[in-house]
């Protein structure tokens, strides 16, 4: 009894055993089956044959329009500043007044001169040359008058010396006085034509230049007068004034800076393989951190043909609108640019594609099983990327789930849509 009863605990646990290896492997069997017949919850869309456009956006930095840095065209003292900076300028108002002293002392001496000049001039047009010439005109009358009587006297008298009516000295005396006579006549003649030909016009032309030379002198004193005066050449805002009253200016030194902000100008660097696919006209969405998370329209206004020699890009200028003045010269902003179009692709959302070592996968949904389609991709923009090779259009792709699935895998769609 005792060994019996000793002996019952042994068979009730190797039975016990038994059952509990039964249970284990009927455990797992039913895992498997379970694991087998897993279905992942998906959405779906299709992929389509579309033009996609292809945007970029640039980082580039707002410069007003017609922004312009004023210097002196001479060196001088900063007298006044007549502007503050952020204040409205009409083209032509006076920002800047240098020291005038020196140089309205110089117009005057300049002026004087010149009036001097044209005193002369008058002179020599209106009163010395005229005189002269009417004095020697008058002097030529009186000796033609003289030689002609003296040539009548000779005549006569030579007639009677050959009738030898009169001695050979009377005659020699008359033909003396026909020889004076003549000689004075011909002189009075030549001084006469020396002073009209020649003498009256260097004189003229000779006062004449020194009333040119005198008035050059006046012009330059005044311009330089004008240069003492820096002022806008354009309507607009003052920015930065880096002059202060009492200092020396040199001629071409930057003393303040004036730009029209009612419109301003972003200028933006693009590589060679984007270039082509701008034009001017084209629109433009342009973001400003400093001015808020609104989206501003601008346009492209310029598109150099020439690629800048030490960047080696291409400069290209877009026109922003800024009615309400939010935009302020020096400000960063990004320009989003339609760069291409990529006319009947096939294309799927971004998000679509999964990447397994370098690989690029979409999955496709075929009897209600995940086929994993190994694809070659395109560029990509607004959310979806094209597929160059590997899939046709009006596919029913995974693009919610896809990341859980394999290929093969039962899948069950739970929803369907347009792609992204």
């Amino acid at each position: 009894m005792k060994m019996k009863n000793n002996g019952l605990p042994y068979v009730i646990i190797f039975a016990l055993i038994f059952c509990l290896i039964l249970s284990g492997c009927g455990s797992k069997t039913a895992t498997t089956e379970v694991e087998q017949e897993k279905v992942v919850p998906v959405k779906v869309a299709l992929s389509e044959m579309e033009d996609l456009p292809e945007y970029q956006s640039f980082p580039g930095e707002i410069t007003a329009v017609d922004e312009v840095s004023l210097s002196p065209k001479m060196g001088g003292k900063v007298e006044q500043i007549l502007v503050k900076e952020g204040e409205t300028v009409k083209a032509g108002q006076v920002i800047i007044r240098l020291e005038q002293k020196d140089v309205v002392s110089q117009v005057n001496q300049a002026q004087a001169a010149y009036e001097a000049a044209m005193a002369q001039l008058s002179s020599l047009e209106n009163g010395q040359l005229p005189q002269q010439i009417a004095q020697l005109e008058s002097a030529v009358n009186q000796a033609e008058a003289n030689f002609n009587n003296a040539k009548e006297n000779y005549e006569r008298m030579k007639a009677l010396f050959e009738q030898e009516a009169i001695t050979k000295q009377q005659f020699e005396g008359a033909e003396l006085q026909y020889s004076i006579a003549k000689e004075q006549y011909e002189s009075a003649k030549t001084q006469l034509d020396l002073t009209k030909e020649k003498t009256a016009p260097e004189s003229l032309s000779m006062a004449q230049a020194q009333v040119k030379q005198a008035e050059a002198a006046l012009t330059a004193a005044k311009t330089a007068l004008d240069n003492c005066l820096i002022t806008s050449p354009i309507d607009g805002v003052v920015g930065a004034i880096s002059a202060t009253v009492g200092q020396l200016v040199s001629a071409g030194y930057p003393v303040a800076t004036v730009g029209n902000l009612n419109s301003v100008e972003i200028q933006i660097n693009v590589t060679e393989d984007r270039v082509s696919g701008l034009k001017v006209g084209q629109e433009a969405e342009v973001t400003v951190d400093a001015a808020g998370d609104s989206v501003l329209k601008g346009e492209v206004i310029s598109v150099s043909p020439f690629k800048d020699s030490r960047t080696q890009v291409y400069p290209v200028k877009v026109l922003v609108q800024n009615e309400k003045n939010l935009l302020k010269s020096g400000m960063f902003a990004r320009v989003k640019l339609m760069v291409a179009l990529h006319s009947n692709v096939v294309t799927v959302p971004e998000d679509a594609v999964v990447s397994y070592d370098g690989t690029s996968v979409v999955y496709t949904v075929e009897d209600g099983k995940a086929k994993a389609n190994e694809i070659e991709i395109g560029p990509a923009s607004m959310g979806k990327v094209v597929v160059t090779k590997g899939l046709a259009s009006g596919k029913e792709i995974i693009v919610e789930g896809q990341e859980f699935v394999t290929d093969g895998i039962k899948v069950k769609v739970e929803g369907r849509g347009d792609t992204k």
